[in-house]
């Protein structure tokens, strides 16, 4: 499944002030392939993949995965397309404290009709963490809560994993680790993936960047 992203604008209001995030970005990223999006703090990164992902809609421009265009169709139709199609792990790895990293990981199988557990344990013991399947949220140290948030990113089997900051408040050795989980992913299951980031040692392992750094972003 083919990306690609036409004529986009994104603006905001900040106090009076109109901020212009992009205009005109175009990108396109072929089906398996893994991109960096890298920019100071400000330029917009984390809103391009809400955008990709159908949560934020742009000003103007298209964003089309193959021949389906993800903002011209009407919000449940886009919603049941990200389900299927797109996981996303946001940098804070949020669990529900109440229930084990498995339960966690089961949570967006919930509607789905569907019993996914096997390939739940199968994902978390891809990720390293067969020894965590029944540990809580507190029980697990940072990297084991954003490898367990991956896991839950990509329990129904998307076509494309959005990471937003994967390696955030993390020393350089787990970062290390998990970056390359990360490509392990991208090779061993021909999935596409976006990493938003500011950390440098991203590009050791995935060195096609989208840089950010426009002159727009104040």
């Amino acid at each position: 499944m083919n990306l690609v992203l036409k004529n986009i604008s994104k603006t905001f209001f900040q106090a009076d002030e109109k901020i212009t995030l992009y205009s005109g970005l175009d990108l396109t990223i072929p089906s398996g392939a893994a991109r960096v999006i890298m920019g100071p703090s400000g330029c917009g990164k984390t809103t391009l993949l809400r955008i990709i992902d159908g949560l934020e809609t742009p000003d103007t421009g298209a964003v089309l995965f193959d021949a389906f265009s993800l903002y011209e169709c009407d919000e449940n139709t886009r919603r049941n397309f990200r389900c299927r199609n797109i996981g996303f792990a946001d940098q804070s790895a949020v669990m529900l404290p109440q229930l084990t990293v498995l339960e966690n990981v089961l949570l967006p199988t919930l509607g789905t009709k569907k019993d996914l557990t096997e390939q739940g344990r199968s994902l978390l013991t891809e990720l390293g963490l067969e020894k965590r399947i029944d540990f809580f949220p507190h029980q697990l140290s940072g990297g084991e809560r954003q490898r367990a948030a991956w896991a839950r990113a990509l329990i129904l089997t998307p076509q494309l994993l959005l990471l937003d900051e994967p390696t955030s408040a993390l020393e350089p050795l787990r970062s290390h680790a998990l970056l390359a989980a990360i490509r392990d992913l991208n090779r061993t299951r021909s999935i596409t993936i976006i990493i938003a980031t500011h950390n440098p040692m991203t590009l050791e392992y995935f060195p096609e960047v989208v840089r950010l750094d426009t002159e727009t972003v104040r």
